[in-house]
Order: structure tokens, then sequence, then C-alpha cells
């Protein structure tokens, strides 16, 4: 079932709002998408058409990925030396003293898996193997974008599934957060690796409130990945997630009937300056946020979602009867 609203002309502050959201919420594996949701849905901030809301919400995320975009660019480019500590603040010797720590008290299951120090063979990888395991990795969104596109639309109007989505995702965090620590370093990683974490993000993509983040991360770290790594994989795969998300909500405002009662000059405005927003808060947040989801335990962002899904859950109903 749909919620539906009377809604009213986004202000200029909510549209900065929105952008906060999305730049914040990226990076963590709280879904981004399912917070947009729910803000928009409860103030509410976007029109209660779907496609509307899908192209408003696409644009937000397209604004992420311009900022996960230069980010790779420098790191891997501009400054390739420091590539090996992608998304952390840390120096190669502090990465390569925390390896050795991690290996003296997790062997790895044969002397032969140790390709190097850590710092420099299992997290240096070219140009071409990235993009390599990323296209892997995407073919299940396509193939889910291509198919479901109208039921992707109307997820992002859709409360109660957003509600019930973060119980589920809290969940699947809190069962994850107790597995034992996985050996699959980013050197090691396969192509059914990146496969299969692709059908987790399909999966994502189909339902607002099951984080992408949250499950391609979790998915790995279920194949025995190593946390860094899963944390640097996801990052990596919202390049691509994002911008599909983008391209489906402009395919659909440009074929939708109901386009021209909402696409205005100031929605288009609003939205831009939105977008702007998400892309600078994303880019100054990066760093701290992927730090956070390293280092963190996972059942923190369980308690927060199944808060949050509860809470929504109450708003719902209240609203609705």
């Amino acid at each position: 079932m749909l919620l539906l609203l009377v809604t009213q002309p986004m202000e200029w502050w909510q549209a900065l709002l929105l952008g906060l959201v999305q730049g914040i919420t990226e990076f963590l594996p709280i879904s981004s998408s399912g917070h947009l949701v729910l803000v928009q849905q409860f103030l509410p901030l976007v029109s209660n058409d779907p496609t509307a809301a899908l192209f408003f919400d696409g644009l937000l995320h397209l604004g992420t990925t311009l900022a996960v975009g230069w980010y790779f660019l420098r790191v891997y480019w501009l400054q390739p030396t420091k590539s090996r500590n992608f998304g952390t603040n840390r120096s190669p010797s502090d990465r390569t003293s925390d390896t050795a720590t991690y290996m003296a008290s997790t062997p790895p299951p044969n002397p032969s898996a140790r390709d190097g120090p850590l710092g420099q063979t299992d997290y240096a990888l070219s140009w071409w193997s990235w993009c390599w395991l990323v296209a892997w990795a995407s073919w299940p969104t396509v193939v889910a974008v291509v198919w479901l596109d109208n039921h992707i639309q109307a997820s992002f109007v859709n409360v109660p599934l957003v509600a019930a989505d973060f119980l589920v995702l809290g969940a699947l965090l809190w069962f994850t957060d107790r597995l034992p620590r996985g050996t699959i370093t980013l050197s090691r990683l396969h192509w059914y690796h990146a496969c299969l974490i692709g059908f987790a993000q399909a999966l994502a993509a189909l339902f607002r409130g099951l984080s992408r983040s949250g499950l391609t991360i979790t998915t790995a770290l279920l194949l025995g990945v190593e946390r860094l790594t899963a944390v640097r994989f996801s990052f990596a795969l919202a390049l691509v997630a994002n911008s599909g998300l983008a391209v489906l909500g402009i395919w659909h405002a440009i074929n939708a009937d109901t386009t021209a009662a909402w696409l205005t000059i100031d929605f288009i405005l609003k939205t831009s300056l939105g977008t702007g927003f998400s892309a600078l808060v994303a880019y100054r947040t990066i760093k701290p946020l992927l730090n956070l989801v390293e280092r963190a335990q996972l059942r923190w962002f369980s308690y927060y979602l199944w808060s949050s899904g509860l809470l929504a859950w109450g708003h719902y109903i209240a609203r609705s009867g």
C-alpha cells in the first residue's frame, strides 16, 4: 500500500536537508534511500507521485556518486602511492602493522595464502582488476532494474516496506557481526565472490530500506571476505549502482504521463541544490564514515535500524488511522 499525502511545494532548506541526509547515510549500512523515503513522506517534502520521488532521490544519489568518483580518482590516480590506504587516514606503515597483528592472531589456512605485506599486495589493485570485479558485481543489479523498474519506482513512496526492511536489515547486521573474521583480501577476491555480492546489491535495489552497502558488506563477510576488503569493495560498487539509479529516475521522468504536473523549474532548481549539497557532504564525510564502518561493530547499526523501523511503523499507523 502506498502512502498518499497532500504535498506542499518543497522549500530550499528542505532540499538541503535531504541532500544532507543522502550525503551522510550513503556510506553507512543503514540505507540512504530508505531514510530519504521516510523523511520525504513524513514531512512531506516531495510529491507522492513515485516518479517524482524516484527522480529526486536518483539525482541525490548522483551527487554522492560524483563525490565517490572524485575521491576514487584522487586516491587511485592523482595520488597512486596512497592507493593502498583507500578510504583511511592511516599511513602504509600503520596499515602493515595492523595487518601483522591481525595475521598473527588469525593465521591463514595455509602458508601459501600469504602473498606478501597486506599493505602492498593485498590492497593495491590495478584499475583493470577493479573494473573487472565491479562489472561482475554490477550485472545482477542491471538485470533487476531492467526487469523490475516499475517495482523499484513504486518502492520510493512505500513507508511500510521501508520500516519492515529496516527491521530485517538490523537482524542481518546483528547476525553477521558474530561471524568469525574472514581472511579473503582484495587480491584474492574472485569473480564468483563479486557476483554473489552483486546479487545482494540487486536485492537492495528492489527494496527501499535494505541498504546497498549493508547487504553487500554482510554478504561479503558471509563469504569469508576480510572486513576492510568488504567495506572498500562495497564503496566502489556505489559508482555503478547510484549512477544507474539516477539514470532510471531520469528515464521515468521523461516517459511518465504525470511528469508535467511536478517537473517545474522550481522543482528542478531545488533538486539541483539538493544534489550539489549531497555531493559536498558526501565528499567531506567519506573518510570518517568509512573508518567508522570499518572499525565499528555492526550491531551498533542494528540497534539504530530496529529503533528507526519501529518508530516508522508507529508514525505510519498513527497518521493512517
